[in-house]
């Protein structure tokens, strides 16, 4: 029986035709390492299974209610053969063949296995707007990384930059997981929440800008909102903290915000009507956004039956 090294693990649910283009990108790696995709559907009812059954995929299928971010990605990790565990986005598609071999390449060559895992550079996809682009470029950046606690007041003042981790596309060792299962009690952020945890045991994160991926979001504002809330209620769980979200800063913060898209703008080649034009736009954006955020660091408080309209996932606690 052949081994296994790698096993690529992706949720579905309503992935839609672009998920055929992720997965032939997947299937058309130049890479050493032999690896096996496991994905996971949560009872899509668009084209997504006929996408998958064009490939050699193992599916494993799961009711929507069944679903959770760190639950669903255990659930993969138990079945996988691999020794590293990639975890991939629906909506995320490799850039080019290299992508696999950039990512895993970190934990090859690491002697004292220290590095627990490995994240991937996203980059927006053609039709993403000026403010996820410009998030994404500051989070995603082109130097590569080499995150770990070496002091512990540097780390609590900079800990949601240490701590920065993507399954967007990302790499970790098996081993480590076994130790270090992603929390299955949070709403998102299992992500963030796993690279804490590891990074406090005394393991690295490195970020790889070498191994990229397309991705950015559309959402409607409606989406925006709901995906916030669930963020701010995420970080609340994960960090115990506001993250300097106070409700009567919510206009100030909105303005600060907008003045960054319109720099940014700038710097990437929009013209003066266009900026205009986007102004509105960026101050309702950051409006709901922070509202959302807030909301969510304020869920406890909130009635079951509005957190239940708030949520994106449809279920809550």
């Amino acid at each position: 029986m052949m081994q296994i090294d790698v096993s690529i693990i992706i949720p579905t649910k309503n992935a839609g035709n672009e998920f055929d283009k992720t997965l032939s990108r997947i299937f058309t790696q130049k890479t050493k390492y032999r690896y096996e995709v496991i994905v996971i559907d949560s009872a899509s009812t668009d084209t997504t299974l006929k996408i998958i059954a064009k490939y050699p995929v193992r599916l494993i299928k799961i009711e929507p209610e069944e679903f959770g971010h760190g639950k669903t990605r255990n659930l993969g990790a138990g079945l996988a053969k691999g020794r590293y565990l990639v975890y991939l986005t629906q909506d995320a598609i490799p850039a080019n063949e290299n992508w696999l071999d950039s990512l895993l390449k970190n934990m090859e060559t690491d002697e004292d296995e220290k590095v627990a895992g490995v994240y991937g550079r996203t980059i927006p996809k053609s039709n993403c707007d000026p403010f996820e682009a410009r998030y994404i470029a500051k989070a995603w950046g082109a130097e590569r990384e080499i995150k770990e606690i070496t002091d512990y007041g540097e780390y609590k003042r900079h800990y949601k930059k240490i701590v920065f981790f993507s399954n967007i596309s990302s790499c970790i060792r098996k081993d480590v997981w076994e130790k270090f299962p992603f929390s299955e009690n949070l709403i998102m952020a299992e992500d963030q929440d796993w690279s804490k945890r590891v990074l406090e045991a005394g393991y690295k994160i490195v970020y790889e800008p070498e191994s990229v991926v397309y991705h950015s979001h559309n959402y409607s504002l409606k989406q925006l909102f709901k995906r916030y809330f669930d963020a701010g209620t995420a970080h609340k769980q994960v960090f115990k903290d506001n993250n300097n979200v106070y409700l009567p800063l919510i206009p100030l913060f909105v303005m600060t915000v907008t003045m960054l898209d319109l720099s940014f703008m700038r710097q990437t080649g929009y013209n003066l009507p266009s900026m205009i034009k986007w102004i509105p736009k960026a101050i309702i954006r950051h409006f709901i956004e922070a509202t959302g955020f807030w909301l969510g660091l304020h869920s406890k408080y909130l009635p079951e039956r509005m957190l239940k309209k708030f949520t994106m996932y449809g279920k809550y606690r």
